[in-house]
């Protein structure tokens, strides 16, 4: 489990909620006031984004520097083929430490340093290597997902109650609809983060309106609810695909996800 990624992730969406309740109460009586709440308002959002953004790279890092320390550790494990395309940069790797299993990490911290993970396709290429078929992100888990208690009709086009008393054919048609529908709304929430930072939020003449500070709260709770659960599941799947690959229990033990 990346619990560093998540701890981190945990205090700058509380930044985030932060913001919006610094700025929801504020007067709208002036233009320049509805503009300096709106653009706390957006703050917020970008922070909610980046959080997300932070935690997929650093949990992505923690994974790689577990798996290839796994295989420093016990030689005769086998990786799967996309391991051996991974381009380390060749500093950080040759650098001296003191655990020689450290470079690893360091090695793939330095690989994610200016990368983002703003789209659900970024995320599915680098997690997905980890998860065998059946449970891969995301359209493997929409059963247990759109099930979730804390799951929104926002996400994914319908409630756990209605989806619960749909007949099996139903609840597959319905899995799929909640599919377009969670790739749309995460869509949404990256496009905008990418409006504020490149184009202060004026994507064509004026900046785009952002009144409500309701609105920004549930984008908070969206992007904590993607974290939350893929979180979780790697988490469950991890040890998992060690074991997959032939690493030993102590192996396993000293792996440092």
């Amino acid at each position: 489990m990346p619990a560093t990624a998540l701890q981190h992730f945990q205090q700058d969406i509380a930044r985030a909620n932060a913001i919006v309740r610094l700025a929801d109460p504020l007067p709208q009586s002036s233009g320049a006031e509805r503009l300096l709440r709106s653009d706390l308002l957006r703050s917020a959002w970008m922070f909610a984004v980046g959080a997300l953004d932070a935690y997929f790279c650093d949990a992505y890092t923690d994974l790689i520097a577990a798996t290839i320390s796994s295989k420093s550790r016990q030689p005769a494990i086998t990786l799967p083929d996309s391991f051996y395309e991974i381009r380390f940069p060749v500093r950080a790797i040759l650098e001296e430490y003191v655990n020689p299993n450290w470079r690893w990490r360091m090695a793939a911290r330095e690989m994610m340093e200016r990368e983002n993970v703003l789209s659900l396709t970024t995320i599915q290429k680098l997690f997905n290597k980890f998860f065998p078929k059946g449970r891969k992100l995301f359209g493997d888990l929409m059963h247990e997902w759109i099930s979730h208690p804390t799951a929104d009709r926002r996400l994914f086009g319908l409630s756990a109650l209605a989806y619960a008393a749909m007949s099996a054919p139903q609840q597959n048609q319905a899995r799929q609809n909640a599919l377009e529908q969670f790739e749309n709304r995460y869509e949404e929430l990256f496009q905008r983060r990418h409006d504020c930072i490149h184009n202060c939020d004026r994507p064509k003449v004026a900046p785009q309106l952002l009144r409500s500070g309701t609105v920004v709260a549930k984008v908070i709770q969206d992007v904590e609810f993607l974290v939350a659960r893929c979180d979780a599941h790697i988490d469950t799947e991890f040890r998992e695909f060690l074991v997959r690959i032939g690493c030993s229990a102590k192996t396993i033990t000293n792996a440092g996800y």
